[in-house]
């Protein structure tokens, strides 16, 4: 009931469906007869997407959540595990009708977590989530994953597969249900940027304890160095909202640890 509920109420934080909203209730105002409400909504109809646009907007609150965990340094540490969060596979339909593997923007969780593989040769890498959309079509992710090593030519004797969790909880759940971490283990976390903070929220609130935050993927650099682009703004906001709403909603329901965690 929560996924779908997630899922359902998840166009709220669409940017691109917040000027057609205001264009109802601007004709719901025309109706109601409440002239200022009417222009106040149409006005910002037409100037909130421009206002994404501007990229201090989207990228300041962006930063924040990518700068809270830095890459952690491994040398000489000891290391139990590698576990990469699901997300970064593309269309499970269109991998299956083109017979090819499909990754996203995201994929540097993939490659990320077998360049760990390939430093920690010998501990377990876990992949996990199934597919995020209500009604999967296609390859699962597993498949995706599983085709991919193949063509690269590589063992996966110490990878193991998590294909049920459809959130990031779940994927904290049903890991550490598979691999029964020990107390104290160190198993590495590999998610994009502007994800861990949700993502130890949600692993701490399933019971880990010893995770290491590895971030990957990041949107924003050290610095601004663009000030305005329509497309981006706008994908960053959408990134932004849905984190942002996901850690509330995640301590709310339990499932999250902390409003926004940070380094231990």
């Amino acid at each position: 009931m929560f996924f779908i509920l997630s899922k359902t109420l998840n166009v709220l934080l669409e940017p691109l469906f917040h000027p057609f909203l205001l264009l109802i209730i601007a004709g719901l105002a025309r109706w109601l007869r409440k002239p200022r409400l009417k222009a106040a909504c149409l006005t910002l109809a037409v100037t909130l997407p421009l206002i994404y646009g501007f990229l201090p907007l989207s990228e300041t609150g962006l930063r924040v959540l990518e700068n809270r965990f830095a890459p952690p340094e491994l040398a000489g540490r000891p290391v139990d595990g590698i576990i990469v969060l699901g997300g970064h596979t593309g269309s499970g339909l269109v991998s299956e009708q083109r017979n090819q593997p499909q990754q996203n923007q995201s994929v540097e969780r993939l490659t990320a977590g077998l360049a760990l593989h390939r430093q920690y040769p010998d501990v377990p890498l876990v992949f996990t989530g199934f597919s995020g959309a209500l009604v999967p079509r296609g390859w699962p992710p597993a498949k995706m994953i599983q085709q991919i090593l193949k063509d690269l030519g590589i063992p996966d004797d110490r990878i193991l597969f998590e294909g049920r969790s459809r959130n990031t909880y779940e994927n904290g759940v049903f890991t550490r249900d598979l691999v029964l971490p020990q107390p104290g283990a160190r198993w590495i976390l590999v998610t994009s940027a502007n994800h861990m903070p949700r993502a130890v929220s949600a692993f701490k609130a399933a019971g880990w304890r010893s995770i290491v935050p590895y971030p990957v993927d990041y949107i924003t650099g050290t610095i601004q160095n663009e000030f305005y682009n329509l497309p981006r703004g706008i994908n960053n906001m959408r990134t932004l909202m849905h984190e942002s709403a996901g850690l509330i909603v995640y301590r709310l329901t339990g499932r999250g640890s902390d409003f926004l965690p940070g380094p231990s």
